[in-house]
């Protein structure tokens, strides 16, 4: 126990008083008796009124003095020094990205349980204490700074609202180091439940991960077969118990069909919906039941009204490409095997050109391009080649859910990346890791560059190759306003509206409509999972209809490392906030229970 102030002490020199006043005791009175049998106790009387002899003991004035002397030490500011005790400082961090949106215990979720650590925390923080208040998911939102409100400080956790947007305290973490030079000593408490380091930062982790059983759809993707839909979702279950969920698909909000399928541990499944009649514009897929995080049970894909897209695949024979354009709805495709005669092609100008293997001697300059395993020197140039790798993905727009995919491949060339162009596929080597696939812009035409031959690897063979060329394909043709048609929470979306219209208006799953203050932009304000409505017109009456889907982050389904199990040792974690422990209000309530006992015995007496 440690105290604020020490010149309270000096009001002890009061204590004196008291016993005086009680020995100034009122002069006796004469009083006629009927009988001297009380003699001797009036003598008594008589003695303890003269003011010079010993005291009776009196319970009054000790209950007196003591309810003085708990006074003094209550205005000494007590407090039980917690971890923050040499801190003049304390920032409050607190996570609330979508995978705090969990259920942590009965109905309240984990952001539930961080915001009544947090109020409690600060709650007991001692008197004089600045604190700050940070929100984090994918970025860092400064709420408070260096206020000694305490109950202002509260009502701002209290008001702190779930997003849905991938991330966790990390970004918090990081404004905290800018910021803590400007105080003295500062202690950083963080509530999540992903592991964060804290290094080069005073402070704890509080851990409100609790794990509970959860089943999420990572994505919904569609293609054509005939004038019928194929369509896929695939299922994770994240628990640690073999479940069964009824997965329904509904088109434009009416129930189309549904499957059922069965999960074992940490097990992912692609669940087909083959040959559905449906001509709308929303699907939905939908998970029955309840678990931990129903924001994930649900997801949305998008049928876009875009004019066909043609393609010209230049090959000798590859199903497993052939068969994943077939797959994609606009998408009209040309297929040769002789490269020769790629000038004669070339005229009809097509919107994407995909060279397997075979590379024509004019490069294409009107369409964007998708290469697999042919060299071109003005382009790109080689590294080195791997007789045998193991291939994994790196998180880029063209490998949107599939960023934890892994496979082997032969005969592999590593690439020297162009500064125009990013990697999404990287092998490990002996000499370290190599680029083997990359993407990018250059002079407005969209280059895709692959490292190898399929056939020489196991990436036809992954459940996620379907979804990699869709991304690719949308990556490097779009029509209309949009440039995507599904986008997860917090992500932006780029919007090209027709300078001869109106500014587009963007209707939010809630209802809200919001103008865009510019033809082309990114709209932000994502952050409701459903479907946006973007239409533009010249009288706002008849007009451009096309919509997007926002949907729940795959990535937040499941904490990868929760903070307790974390091995680092720049990161202290606890399960409970511990704060320097105000006494003051506590020792306020004893002065008064002692005064209520004053007065009782004053009574009795």
């Amino acid at each position: 126990m440690k105290v604020l102030y020490f010149w309270p002490l000096a009001l002890l020199a009061l204590v004196p008083v008291i016993i005086f006043m009680y020995l100034l005791k009122q002069k006796s009175e004469k009083k006629e008796v009927p009988s001297l049998f009380l003699w001797r106790e009036t003598y008594h009387n008589i003695e303890a009124n003269t003011p010079w002899e010993k005291l009776k003991k009196n319970w009054l004035m000790i209950l007196q003095i003591i309810i003085f002397c708990v006074l003094i030490f209550a205005l000494m500011s007590p407090f039980l020094a917690g971890c923050g005790r040499n801190s003049d400082h304390v920032v409050v961090v607190v996570d609330n990205s979508a995978s705090m949106n969990a259920i942590h215990d009965g109905e309240n979720t984990r952001l539930d349980k961080a915001i009544s650590e947090a109020s409690d925390y600060v709650k007991n923080l001692r008197i004089g204490t600045g604190i700050s208040l940070i929100t984090s998911n994918d970025e860092a939102v400064l709420m408070i700074s260096s206020s000694e409100d305490r109950d202002e400080v509260i009502k701002k956790i209290k008001e702190i609202k779930p997003t849905m947007h991938a991330g966790n305290a990390a970004p918090g973490v990081e404004m905290v180091k800018t910021m803590q030079s400007q105080w003295p000593s500062v202690t950083t408490v963080c509530f999540t439940d992903s592991n964060v380091s804290m290094e080069d930062v005073d402070g704890y982790i509080v851990d409100v991960y609790k794990e509970k059983e959860n089943v999420g759809i990572n994505y919904l993707s569609h293609g054509t077969s005939g004038d019928k839909l194929v369509i896929l979702a695939k299922i994770t279950n994240y628990g640690e118990k073999e479940t069964a969920k009824e997965v329904t698909l509904y088109g434009d909000g009416k129930i189309l069909t549904s499957q059922s399928v069965s999960l074992a541990p940490g097990e992912s499944k692609i669940v087909y919906f083959d040959k559905v009649n449906f001509l709308g514009s929303v699907l939905k897929a939908e998970l029955n039941g309840n678990d931990s995080l129903m924001e994930d049970n649900v997801c949305y894909d998008i049928l876009s009204d875009n004019r066909v897209v043609n393609v010209l695949l230049m090959t000798e024979k590859n199903a497993y490409i052939e068969k994943a354009l077939e797959l994609m709805e606009g998408i009209s495709v040309t297929k040769s095997n002789d490269i020769a005669s790629f000038d004669s092609f070339v005229n009809q100008k097509y919107d994407l050109y995909i060279f397997d293997c075979m590379m024509p001697e004019h490069f294409p300059q009107d369409g964007n391009v998708i290469i697999f395993d042919a060299p071109n020197k003005d382009l790109y140039s080689a590294k080195g080649m791997i007789d045998s790798a193991l291939v994994k993905a790196l998180p880029t727009p063209v490998t949107q859910y599939i960023e934890n995919m892994d496979f082997g491949a032969a005969n592999v060339t590593a690439y020297y990346t162009p500064s125009w162009a990013e990697p999404f596929l990287v092998a490990d080597t002996e000499e370290g890791t190599m680029d083997v696939a990359f993407s990018g812009e250059k002079e407005g035409q969209m280059i895709t560059v692959f490292g190898f031959d399929v056939h020489n690897s196991e990436l036809p063979l992954k459940m996620e190759f379907p979804l990699l060329m869709y991304n690719l394909v949308n990556a490097n043709v779009s029509t209309g306003m949009l440039t995507q048609n599904v986008i997860n929470s917090g992500d932006g979306i780029q919007i090209n509206g027709k300078a001869d219209k109106i500014l587009p208006i963007v209707t939010t799953p809630s209802g809200e409509e919001i103008g865009l203050s510019d033809y082309r932009m990114i709209f932000t304000k994502t952050d409701d999972l459903g479907v946006y409505e973007v239409t533009q017109s010249e009288d706002r009456i008849n007009g451009e209809k096309e919509y997007f889907a926002v949907n729940f982050p795959s990535s937040e389904s499941f904490v990868e490392e929760v903070p307790s199990q974390t091995e680092d040792s720049n990161t202290s974690v606890k399960k409970n906030a511990s704060a320097d422990l105000d006494l003051k209000n506590i020792i306020i309530g004893i002065i008064l229970a002692l005064m209520v006992a004053e007065w009782i015995a004053y009574l009795r007496k």
